[in-house]
């Protein structure tokens, strides 16, 4: 699979797996088309295609769910449609719903008749796929992208067991979630008494062990990929990771859910109008973190090298 690189302002922007970037800061949209076409396509006029516009049009129209997680079905046997919608765990409800509602029109736009695919829109604060593949409850780890800040930490030694240190901390929290919210936020202070906050979180519906097993498989990347650098993130179908030094990137202030967790995709019932199609937004300038992003490759037990990584 070929690898294409294309520059926006001091952004770069790597292209692979056919999938591309809009480095747009805060309305950022990293996807994922199914490129090897495994899953195969739809036509225009077909039963998946009725099936995957009701299924991401009715995705979020359940308003009493205030955590983040959306996990649906619509359809039957091949014409089967999975999606997945997961905002960050700071994220409060509305912001939410309003991030997948433009990452399912942004999707099934820049990825025309693919049976699979997946984006992060808004600088990650939602992660949205669909699949004809039964998706829920599997640790995958691909396809997935690593960025990093340009920038060094002073005492870098340090500065990096403090960054791991926190981020174990935030691994073992978020692993111990329920089937709501699997989420860890929190700080700590680095040398030159500056503060280094982090976030960890898996999709809900992984077990403890899952969990805990994307996330460690994610922070022992970070040597290969982002060593020294005072911010890096690495993301996941099924896990993500971030932290920034100095820069507060999160809502620290967002409540837990309260509603009963719900174990089991929902299938939502009925026709439901078709989403409207929306276009990317304009550019714009390149994040104050001077982030940059590169595809990324983690076979288990291998080195890291800059080529995408598949499902």
């Amino acid at each position: 699979m070929s690898v294409h690189t294309i520059s926006l302002l001091s952004f770069i922007i790597v292209i692979s797996f056919i999938s591309k970037s809009s480095a747009n800061s805060e309305n950022s949209f990293y996807y994922f088309c199914d490129q090897n076409n495994d899953r195969g396509n739809y036509t225009a006029n077909s039963n998946y295609a009725t099936n995957l516009n009701n299924l991401l049009s009715t995705l979020t129209s359940n308003t009493k769910i205030n955590y983040g997680f959306y996990n649906s079905s619509y359809g039957q046997n091949t014409d089967k449609v999975n999606a997945i919608g997961l905002c960050r765990g700071d994220i409060k409800p509305e912001e939410c719903r309003g991030c997948l509602d433009q990452a399912k029109a942004n999707l099934t736009q820049l990825c025309p008749n693919r049976k699979e695919a997946i984006g992060w829109y808004q600088d990650e604060k939602c992660m949205l796929r669909y699949s004809d593949r039964y998706i829920f409850g599997h640790n995958e780890t691909g396809p997935a992208y690593y960025m990093w800040n340009m920038n060094n930490a002073t005492n870098a030694d340090k500065f990096n067991g403090v960054v791991n240190n926190l981020l174990d901390t935030l691994r073992s929290k978020a692993a111990l979630g329920d089937s709501r919210r699997k989420y860890g936020e929190g700080n700590a202070v680095v040398p030159s008494n500056k503060t280094v906050y982090g976030v960890v979180q898996c999709t809900p519906d992984l077990s403890e062990e899952e969990c805990d097993s994307c996330l460690v498989e994610s922070i022992k990347v970070l040597p290969s990929c982002c060593n020294d650098k005072i911010g890096a993130r690495i993301v996941r179908p099924s896990c993500y990771l971030r932290y920034e030094t100095s820069f507060l990137f999160y809502d620290p202030s967002a409540q837990s859910p309260s509603p009963s967790p719900s174990l089991t995709p929902s299938s939502p019932k009925g026709d439901a109008p078709s989403p409207s199609p929306s276009l990317l937004p304009p550019p714009a300038p390149a994040p104050k973190n001077n982030d940059i992003p590169s595809p990324l490759s983690l076979p288990p037990s291998s080195s890291l090298t800059p080529s995408s990584e598949g499902t």
